[in-house]
């Protein structure tokens, strides 16, 4: 009598739906070069957004790993299939809603254009970029009104690393270079072409970040929770401190590598 109680004491915890078994293991990735959201670091993907996935599982006892999975187009894939559970950040487009359910927004993220210094153009809007060579990142969305505009009236080529974005900026293949201002700063400072590189006057746009759960992943039942504990973490400063540390934590590494002390920010 004692093994089918505990027995049925186990399938009443696996059909509650805030209780997850403390041996769930949850695959979350992300893309490789968005520091400080996300970036790939040895065979792992680090930064605030995979920490705050830690935290935001943590209450379920839900242990995340957090393996780099490929470049952005793949992780993607792989998240639409179900082989990975979470997008630790990503922004929101009508497509793909089709594959994730979208956690409350975390974060604001300028989207900008990046220009050669000296080659910059007066831009005020989307229509000044039109009869110029765009380039950007393989699988970078830049939400639903800007994807529309690039796809219809821009002719951008997808380079597969924001290294090669910025060398074709940098050999004139290309006009302007369309990806993120922070993790684009970062990755201009990392590669040594800060002062190879500027910013248009204007941001392209500003989107949100938000964690993406794949439909085909069993934690999307996780939603409402997840969205509760989120909120509170933005509300008593933790996301904000989590970008300031790896942010932190980014800079000290470019720093390292270059053989040099970090600068304070």
């Amino acid at each position: 009598m004692k093994r089918y109680l505990i027995l049925a004491a186990a399938v009443m915890c696996l059909a509650l739906p805030g209780f997850a078994l403390a041996s769930d293991t949850l695959v979350a990735s992300g893309h490789p070069e968005y520091a400080p959201i996300m970036w790939k670091e040895g065979n792992n993907i680090i930064g605030a957004g995979p920490e705050l996935v830690k935290l935001l599982f943590k209450d379920l006892n839900v242990t995340v790993k957090t393996p780099y999975s490929g470049d952005w187009n793949k992780v993607q894939q792989e998240a639409k299939e179900g082989r990975v559970d979470v997008l630790v950040g990503l922004y929101m487009t009508e497509d793909r809603k089709a594959f994730f359910e979208y956690s409350n927004p975390y974060a604001k993220d300028p989207v900008v254009a990046f220009v050669a210094k000296g080659k910059g153009f007066p831009y005020s809007k989307w229509d000044d970029l039109v009869g110029k060579k765009g380039v950007t990142t393989v699988g970078d969305s830049f939400g639903q009104a800007f994807d529309r505009f690039l796809a219809e009236k821009l002719t951008v080529t997808r380079s597969a690393t924001v290294e090669e974005s910025f060398s074709r900026l940098l050999k004139g293949r290309a006009d302007y270079f369309i990806y993120a201002m922070y993790s684009g700063l970062f990755e201009a400072d990392k590669l040594g072409m800060t002062n190879k590189v500027e910013l248009l006057s204007k941001e392209v746009c500003v989107e949100n970040w938000y964690i993406g759960i794949s439909k085909k992943s069993p934690y999307v039942k996780y939603l409402p929770q997840i969205n509760k504990k989120l909120d509170e973490l933005i509300n008593n400063g933790t996301v904000d401190r989590l970008i300031e540390k790896y942010g932190s934590q980014y800079r000290k590494s470019i720093a390292k590598k270059k053989g040099s002390p970090a600068k304070a920010k």
